[in-house]
């Protein structure tokens, strides 16, 4: 199977808030991969494929948190699935970027 990703996932262990829009559905989970379009989320909530979520990454180390407007759920295994980053605003996108780039070995 190709690999369809633009950036290598880098290994972290964040914690993080999602929420399903117009749905009362929440959660929290433990990211376990990022990368300036998507990450990976363990968590006991179920989601769908398909669905968007409002997504809060906390990075550690004192941080601001890093809001994500809108990511959408591309696949989905029992306690985890996986995210694309749909809608983030500008400084918010340079602020993921920032921290990928900091985690992210050099090739």
């Amino acid at each position: 199977m190709k690999n369809q990703r633009k950036h290598e996932r880098v290994h972290v262990q964040f914690r993080s808030h999602f929420s399903m829009k117009g749905k009362m559905l929440a959660g929290d989970g433990d990211l376990t991969d990022l990368s300036p379009g998507g990450c990976r989320i363990i968590s006991p909530v179920e989601v769908l494929v398909g669905s968007e979520v409002e997504l809060c990454i906390f990075p550690g180390d004192n941080a601001n948190p890093i809001l994500i407007d809108a990511a959408t759920v591309r696949w989905c295994r029992p306690n985890e699935f996986g995210l694309s980053i749909t809608k983030i605003r500008g400084p918010v996108q340079r602020q993921l970027t920032d921290v990928w780039r900091k985690l992210a070995k050099p090739a």
